[in-house]
């Protein structure tokens, strides 16, 4: 979806405020915030970088950071390249194995935004090697597949402190999803601010869970859809998840204290 198709939907859909968290890029911000001043939507900026941890992956939310920083816009442009770099790696190995995807289809998929899995899955599809996105990440490029290529390495407490760093605050982003608490215990002790309670793959004994956690620890607890774009088992998550406007005001209390230090 574009930035503008975003802002539509989620004003369709009832939302006073949507986040823009884009993996590793912020590029599609300004178009969104310019669509939501037109059609009444907040727009909460952000973005949102992989990290590493005990051999685990972890995503951490950057909320309001300073999107046209340079310093943060010449990190993320070093990443995307890592990004393309690691893309093309994978294409390679499943040519390799004799699947026809092209690596100049890939990019096009992407439209300019960075350049993940998901579009390497989607052009799987296209040239028929998988039947959906879920078995192109299962048979091919998830974790243990044969065309999967680790990213760019990044820990918890280096992303925490480059979110800080530039204005932003700092939330782990669907923690049930790791598996494991000691992943969201080692963003704890990064200095990560908050935790994502609700999210589409947390049932309620994780949103239980994460919430007294946060509650433990002094932490944020926000919430998202985590849309893809159809991307993700084929469905539009944006507005599944929807949660009272007052841990917005909580997040932009945070990020107004943070700024002051």
């Amino acid at each position: 979806m574009t930035p503008e198709e975003l802002v539509e939907e989620a004003r369709t859909l009832g939302l006073a405020a949507v986040g823009i968290t884009d993996h590793d890029a912020v590029g599609g911000i300004d178009r969104a915030m310019v669509a939501g001043k037109k059609l009444g939507v907040e727009i909460v900026p952000g973005v949102e970088m992989s990290c590493s941890t005990a051999g685990s992956d972890v995503h951490v939310l950057g909320y309001y950071v300073d999107h046209h920083d340079a310093e943060l816009l010449e990190f993320l442009y070093l990443v995307q390249s890592k990004r393309i770099e690691r893309a093309q790696r994978m294409v390679d190995k499943l040519v390799e194995l004799g699947i026809s995807v092209r690596m100049e289809r890939v990019r096009e998929l992407a439209t300019g935004a960075a350049i993940g899995r998901p579009h390497v899955a989607q052009a799987l599809v296209e040239a028929k090697a998988v039947q959906s996105v879920d078995e192109a990440f299962s048979r091919y490029i998830g974790y243990d597949g044969p065309a999967y290529f680790p990213k760019m390495q990044l820990s918890p407490r280096e992303a925490v402190d480059f979110i800080h760093k530039h204005g932003g605050v700092a939330v782990v982003a669907h923690p049930a999803n790791y598996h494991q608490d000691s992943v969201l215990y080692s963003a704890i002790e990064a200095g990560v601010d908050g935790v994502e309670v609700w999210h589409p793959d947390h049932q309620q004994r994780n949103v239980d869970h994460y919430r007294e956690l946060a509650q433990k620890n002094g932490l944020l607890m926000t919430g998202g859809s985590d849309c893809h774009g159809g991307r993700k088992r084929g469905r539009v998550f944006l507005g599944m998840v929807a949660i009272p406007y007052k841990y917005l005001a909580a997040l932009k209390r945070r990020q107004a204290r943070l700024q002051k230090k």
